[in-house]
């Protein structure tokens, strides 16, 4: 990014000084060199909680706790439509793969392909202008009547209240994210259901459910396992673009305004803490498969 943190903290018709220039460059380690910026950067990181120094956009509120008002909404939004868009698509996707070609397949496949050609943004202004600005069925935007009055959704005793606000973010995310779980599970159901173990299980008579889900749907599962390992590592950072368009407090609006705030802090903050969560999402992902698949060991 262009131009000085100094400039987007201080408001250049306020402090015009170069004492006061001066003295924020010492308050933010800035006038230090960049080896003991860094340095200064892992020690305040690698403790409890981590420091990530003091947002601009939120002074004098610490970055971690700037996050952690926001994280849970994201948590609440993008974490409810990951799991109902799991379910739905392993089962659609089930469903369609045990019988390639059929009616139920073509109209799956060809709703996925529509589906998956939808860009985040555009449906949710479409359902925005449909539900909210012409109907008037929910709101416009925010997450609850009022404002934000808790840090997370739990705290509010409202709760049908706080489900009316996030039903459309929320459909919006369901509805862009089913297609990706839909056609991979149902081609990958077609392949397992080609393998011999298959054939062997059908001639022992085993019945057709428990062929379906409990043999070629378990193994069918691993590669949804890392697709939801990924989906739910970026359920921290929140959808970014769905949740600019309803104006949803959550990770993802948080960090729209932090890069039009140009807070170096807060960015720092998110950036870090999104990587960590779509490292520790894969690795428990890579030890779901020793469980789904006994033939991986570690």
């Amino acid at each position: 990014m262009p131009g000085s943190p100094l400039y987007y903290f201080a408001n250049p018709h306020i402090i015009a000084s170069p004492a006061a220039v001066h003295a924020l460059k010492q308050r933010f380690g800035l006038d230090q060199p960049v080896w003991v910026q860094f340095t200064l950067y892992l020690t305040n990181l690698f403790q409890w909680p981590p420091n990530f120094g003091v947002s601009y956009l939120f002074y004098p509120t610490p970055v971690f706790d700037v996050i952690m008002q926001y994280l849970w909404w994201t948590l609440f939004l993008v974490g409810v439509a990951t799991i109902i868009t799991a379910i739905m698509g392993i089962l659609v996707g089930v469903l369609a793969g045990s019988r390639p070609g059929s009616k139920m397949d073509t109209i799956s496949v060809s709703v996925s392909m529509v589906l998956w050609t939808m860009p985040f943004f555009w449906l949710g202004i479409i359902l925005l202008w449909i539900f909210a600005i012409s109907l008037h069925w929910f709101p416009v935007s925010g997450a609850a009547s009022g404002g934000i009055t808790a840090s997370n959704p739990l705290e509010i005793h409202d709760l049908g209240d706080v489900l009316w606000h996030a039903f459309l973010p929320m459909i919006t995310l369901i509805i862009a994210s089913y297609a990706g779980y839909s056609l991979i599970m149902r081609n990958t159901m077609v392949g397992e259901l080609s393998q011999d173990y298959i054939l062997l299980a059908r001639a022992k008579g085993l019945r057709k459910n428990a062929i379906l889900f409990g043999h070629a749907a378990r193994n069918a599962m691993l590669p949804m396992i890392t697709l939801i390992g990924l989906n739910l590592g970026y359920v921290v950072s929140g959808a970014i673009l769905v949740e600019i368009v309803f104006a949803y407090p959550g990770v993802g609006f948080l960090t729209y305004r932090a890069v039009l705030a140009h807070d170096f802090p807060l960015l720092q903050g998110l950036f870090f803490i999104v990587s960590v969560t779509v490292v520790a999402a894969n690795y428990i992902a890579d030890l779901a498969y020793a469980f789904l698949d006994p033939r991986i060991k570690y």
